[in-house]
């Protein structure tokens, strides 16, 4: 039998062991009224239990070994931390323990009490080689049952993210347009070149671009020479009038260019390109500055999503992915994928945060709404996941596995997984 103390806090709390006729290891009966609250910190396992030892009501702190000599192995015998534990829960007592002020503490012994299916479902989890550890389980669950756990999940992938962003917010002063625009520059260049996209975005402040709100080649000049696109000379006469605007916005400004040599084109289709993401951006940034405050305020997640779709860009993209490299037609709007992509990385995400920071229910639901309207991914872990049975119809679903796989299944931590505590409590 597999045990560790991970599984053994987790019996304790679900009390998965046989409860009728407890008795401590020096004879005295146990009546557990409440295990007590999970501490995932420092200081004893559990906090708050009440429990029964003989005819006395004791609330305090419970402590969970392997062995009971494990105590002083963890030096708990020098931590007064330590001296509110009423019970010691161990798999198997081979010493008594003392408090730091020499007083004995009640153990309970549950090594023999831990039913085998358990212990066997587990190891059968653990030891596996899987893609998951429960591919060949999963299919037995309902797909009410896992869609609820992954609500869950979702949230806190959700939350997670919103912690990312309060750094940003104390960079920018508090400003939520302003952190929105450099997430939203970041993912408009997706993983290849987000960091150039972001860098572009931290050196050219909306408050400049609002300034040519009404001139959209100026601010077409602006992002493609901050960029470093301008930076040598160009056949073609539309770059060529951009070259000539920017080199008098960047003295009018005193502006510094991000380095050419960051773009990135290699094994990217010509639509991905890093010059038509940014002739797509700057289309949304003429379409509509400052685009945060007009998405909190919009009720309409249609709305949000038309916010992004039929981007007007200059006619030249229609005939080029490059400057001065004509082809015979080029797709410069944004496709379904990566409309999705930027709603799903980052609107939705400001929404949950914006509603988490300020109180806003309708705002976490609105977010929550987005994604369920949304495509679900199409990546390697979602494949999987449909091959093993589990189907995204949406990409709150699709989120949630991927936040499933990365930080459950991969690092095996089945006992904090909804999915997972179902097998074991079987």
């Amino acid at each position: 039998m597999i045990l560790n103390e991970d599984l053994l806090h987790f019996i304790w709390k679900f009390r998965l062991y046989h409860v009728s006729g407890l008795k401590s290891t020096s004879g005295e009966s146990l009546d557990i009224i409440r295990p007590g609250q999970h501490n995932h910190h420092a200081g004893p396992d559990f906090s708050n239990a009440k429990i029964r030892i003989g005819g006395t009501l004791w609330a305090g702190n419970v402590e969970i070994h392997i062995r009971s000599s494990d105590w002083y192995r963890h030096q708990h015998q020098f931590d007064k931390a330590y001296d509110n534990v009423i019970l010691h829960v161990v798999a198997y007592h081979d010493q008594e323990i003392l408090r730091t002020d020499g007083t004995e503490i009640t153990v309970l012994e549950i090594g023999n009490l831990i039913p085998e299916d358990i212990a066997q479902n587990y190891e059968d989890l653990m030891a596996g080689l899987n893609w998951i550890p429960c591919e060949r389980k999963i299919k037995q669950v309902e797909e009410f049952f896992i869609n609820t756990c992954l609500i869950r999940v979702l949230i806190e992938r959700l939350e997670e993210k919103s912690d990312m962003i309060d750094a940003l917010l104390i960079e920018v002063k508090g400003s939520w347009d302003d952190a929105f625009y450099i997430s939203l520059a970041r993912n408009f260049g997706f993983k290849t070149n987000a960091l150039p996209f972001e860098m572009l975005a931290r050196s050219l402040p909306q408050s400049l671009l609002a300034r040519y709100k009404d001139r959209p080649f100026q601010i077409e000049a602006l992002i493609f020479g901050q960029s470093g696109f301008l930076d040598t000379k160009l056949k073609d006469s539309y770059p060529q009038l951009l070259r000539k605007e920017y080199q008098f916005l960047l003295k009018k400004h005193d502006l510094k260019p991000v380095d050419k040599f960051l773009w990135k084109y290699m094994r990217l289709r010509p639509r991905n390109f890093p010059s038509v993401r940014l002739a797509q951006f700057a289309a949304l940034i003429i379409r509509s500055n400052h685009l945060f405050s007009k998405i909190i305020h919009e009720k309409d997640i249609a709305v949000i999503t038309a916010m992004f779709n039929k981007l007007k860009l200059n006619e030249y993209w229609n005939t080029h992915y490059r400057f001065d490299q004509e082809c015979k037609h080029s797709a410069v709007t944004l496709g379904e994928e990566a409309i999705n992509n930027i709603l799903i990385n980052t609107v939705s995400v400001f929404l949950f945060a914006f509603g988490i920071r300020t109180g806003s229910v309708i705002h976490r639901e609105r977010a929550l709404m987005l994604l369920e309207g949304l495509n679900p991914e199409r990546n390697a872990i979602i494949r999987k996941f449909n091959e093993i049975g589990v189907n995204s119809s949406n990409s709150a679903i699709s989120q949630a596995l991927i936040q499933l796989k990365k930080s459950y299944c991969d690092q095996k931590k089945c006992l904090s997984c909804g999915i997972g505590i179902k097998f074991l409590s079987k």
